[in-house]
């Protein structure tokens, strides 16, 4: 009997502090923010193959020659040029030795004056591999800030509309996820369609290429205390 009845005093005493307390209102609101982002790094696949030249040149030649020509134009080979592969291709004459590389280039100027170049030299292919953004972490932050300020205008103009206000954030909850950002990577280079890594160059890209931006967005839930 005399548990039971600590159990009561000590449940009342709860109540009453609990009545006690201040309670506290909130708001829920979201925060939305978005961007277009557009690539400013590419890739660029390029093939060599001894069959093209009709046996006039040899790999190690053409390799030289296209080096040479980058470098003319402003590229530096030594960070920008990749070497990939080395291997045969067969074809109903016999096979042929090919070599594969990678071009990194940066901006739109860059990718067009090395489409350009390589064009001229009449390789066995060029096609653009990739295309990124390399300020996508720097972007994804300020839009995450975007977001959590937008929540911030939404909660303010909620509350006046009640002749209220808001106080200190008591809740936040980040929605989205880094996932990879895809370009499209389909162009046109004077009239002709290229599409990824099966594009073949087939004539001179005079003008920096333009590409499509891709829209990146974040959302944010928040709580604010409602005064």
């Amino acid at each position: 009997m005399k548990r039971l009845l600590l159990c009561a005093v000590a449940l009342v005493v709860a109540f009453a502090v609990s009545a006690n307390e201040p309670q506290t209102n909130e708001v829920v609101v979201n925060g939305y923010a978005e961007r277009v982002v557009t690539p400013n790094k590419f890739t660029l696949a390029i093939t060599i193959n001894e069959s093209d030249s009709k046996g006039r040149m040899s790999l190690d030649e053409q390799e030289r020659t296209m080096t040479k020509a980058l470098k003319s134009a402003g590229f530096d080979t030594d960070e920008a040029l990749r070497f990939k592969d080395n291997y045969s291709a067969y074809h109903r004459r016999g096979a042929y030795a090919t070599r594969s590389y990678e071009l990194v280039v940066f901006g739109a100027e860059d990718l067009a004056r090395a489409f350009e170049t390589l064009e001229s030299l009449n390789l066995h292919s060029v096609s653009l591999k990739s295309a990124t953004c390399t300020d996508i972490d720097t972007i994804r932050e300020e839009l995450r800030r975007e977001a959590i300020r937008d929540a911030k205008r939404n909660a303010e103009v909620l509350a006046e509309a009640i002749d209220q206000s808001i106080g200190r954030c008591t809740y936040i909850h980040d929605y989205n996820s880094n996932g990879e950002v895809v370009f499209n990577t389909a162009m046109k280079i004077r009239g002709v369609a290229s599409i990824g890594y099966d594009a073949v160059v087939e004539e001179a890209a005079p003008e920096p290429m333009e590409f499509a931006g891709s829209k990146i967005s974040h959302t944010i839930q928040a709580k604010f205390e409602l005064k």
